[in-house]
């Protein structure tokens, strides 16, 4: 009887009626088909983790050879950036250098015009001054010496005979 209690007390006694019941309970429960489809479940969710982190692996790589040239690529954007710009520049600078070129010449040709304008204003003005005194001393002269009238007429007269001969 001592046996009998010592084994009834006893934790391996304890832990084998335990593992019995548990034993019992998951044929019961149908606990292995459940532990499977936890697996199973806990399996899938490993392989789609690795599928993802494959793909995420792809995606990285992919990013990565994007951005390796972007460097270089943003050299080339803006060396032809520079270009363009220099390009716009120069073309502005012979503008305006024609611009400038066309307003000096106009400039000269309006001086120019200008200056023949007064030039034959001038010249009108003296020519108009040269006749009135030329007039201002024949008359002067003929009013003085009479007879010059009639030798001018008649030299007049002489200078039309020529012309028509």
């Amino acid at each position: 009887m001592n046996v009998w209690n010592v084994i009834l007390e006893s934790n391996t006694f304890n832990f084998i009626v335990l593992a019995i019941i548990i034993i019992y309970l998951m044929k019961k429960l149908r606990a292995g088909a459940a532990l499977e489809n936890l697996k199973n479940a806990i399996i899938k969710r490993i392989d789609d983790s690795k599928a993802e982190k494959e793909k995420a692996l792809s995606e990285l790589k992919n990013a990565e050879k994007a951005v390796e040239n972007l460097d270089t690529e943003i050299k080339e954007r803006y060396n032809l950036a520079e270009q363009n710009a220099d390009g716009v520049i120069q073309q502005t600078v012979m503008n305006a250098e024609n611009q400038v070129s066309h307003i000096l010449q106009n400039a000269e040709n309006a001086i120019e015009n200008e200056e023949k304008q007064i030039s034959a204003q001038i010249l009108k003005s003296t020519a108009e001054k040269a006749l009135s005194t030329a007039k201002d001393i024949i008359a002067a002269r003929l009013k003085d010496h009479p007879e010059l009238h009639e030798k001018y007429i008649n030299e007049a007269i002489e200078d039309i005979d020529r012309v028509k001969l």
